[in-house]
């Protein structure tokens, strides 16, 4: 039975009024099973710091007895959508909620609709597959009656280290150290990660400008050729790396980088966030050799395992043992909206589609259209 009089419910619709959680926002996510780098309060406020202008915050906070036991760390976008903060940059996203304390979803939940009028449409992704908090909320609302849909969203490979043997067969391949003692015939080369936050934050700036070079010229260029993205970066970095939740990496090779990375390390796991390498050194693949030492850094850390974050690109087949598929929950105004967007899922996804968006011609149609608008 849920205890509603001693539950007191408020919405933080300002940053002024987020920057008060900061004393127990950790607090309560170090209980949660499901905590991630991207649930922290120093990711959340970096976020809002720069991208706080174009949304409308609507976080909604539970406490029992005074002691916060749930937070939704929600916004709203333009054109009415209720999301995630921090959506899309971040891997994960979840609501923090002590499991102890009955009634918090359905109160979320209660609260969402009680001001219907201030959204459109609410899509909450990048709930992680290993986390049961999508399904729990989507039992809730379908308790009551509201339409809503979950779904898969996004593949997240990673290289669990519950058997280290094997994981090390796959990161000593004799390619890679082929590779290895190229780079030291070349010069003075060496892996480091910086310690100093003053120097995680200079070499931030070389993986800018090595993932500008990097896309230039393709039909996806780096997102850091924006000023608010590599200030958001900034901003977390200077939160998180004193607490040794993220470092920035790199090989060297005399005063060059071939490679560079962005991880952070958090409740045991080393999640591989952002990464770039010098197009110099293509063909002895700079990636492949910063992956070996990471994997090295892990195994002596004692961590449980390599999280390689959303996307499916090739390079995370070969040194993943698991793929995970993150969450997608979409909650619908009325039953015919629903019924319609089921229509065109259905559509969009079949098997007529899925060929014709494979088809080599239309990929290089699509491929071109792409370049010359983001040329524009």
């Amino acid at each position: 039975m849920i205890d509603w009089e001693n539950m007191q419910i408020e919405i933080i619709d300002n940053i002024d009024k987020f920057r008060t959680l900061e004393p127990e926002w950790n607090g309560l996510l170090d209980k949660y099973p499901g905590r991630n780098p991207f649930l922290t309060y120093e990711w959340m406020i970096s976020w809002m710091e720069v991208f706080g202008k174009e949304i409308e915050l609507f976080v909604i906070t539970i406490r029992h007895d005074n002691r916060l036991t749930a937070v939704a760390p929600l916004c709203i976008k333009p054109g009415g959508l209720l999301t995630f903060i921090g959506y899309p940059q971040n891997d994960y996203a979840n609501l923090i909620v002590d499991r102890s304390a009955t009634g918090a979803l359905e109160a979320i939940v209660k609260v969402i609709y009680e001001h219907g009028r201030k959204w459109k449409k609410i899509i909450l992704d990048q709930f992680p597959e290993k986390d049961s908090q999508g399904e729990m909320l989507k039992e809730v609302l379908e308790k009551g009656k509201r339409p809503v849909r979950l779904e898969l969203s996004d593949s997240c490979p990673a290289m669990i280290l519950d058997d280290i043997t094997a994981a090390k067969k796959m990161y000593y391949k004799r390619n890679i150290t082929t590779y290895i003692n190229w780079f030291k015939q070349q010069g003075q080369f060496s892996y480091t990660f910086w310690p100093e936050t003053t120097a995680a934050l200079v070499h931030l700036e070389d993986l800018f400008s090595q993932h500008i070079k990097r896309w230039e010229g393709s039909a996806t260029p780096s997102a850091f050729k924006s000023e608010p993205m590599k200030e958001f970066y900034r901003a977390f970095v200077r939160r998180m790396h004193p607490r040794g939740w993220v470092q920035v990496s790199g090989l060297m090779l005399d005063d060059k980088f071939p490679a560079l990375y962005l991880t952070f390390e958090y409740g045991g796991i080393l999640y591989l966030y952002k990464t770039c390498f010098n197009l110099d050194y293509y063909k002895k693949s700079p990636g492949q050799v910063i992956l070996r030492y990471l994997f090295d850094y892990a195994v002596e850390r004692n961590l449980r395992e390599l999280d390689f974050a959303r996307g499916d690109e090739g390079y995370k087949d070969r040194f993943a043992n698991a793929v995970r598929r993150n969450r997608r929950l979409v909650i619908y105004k009325s039953a015919g909206a629903m019924k319609a967007a089921g229509l065109f899922h259905a559509f969009r996804y079949s098997r007529a589609i899925d060929i014709l968006y494979r088809n080599k011609p239309v990929q290089k149609l699509k491929y071109r259209i792409l370049q010359l608008y983001r040329r524009q």
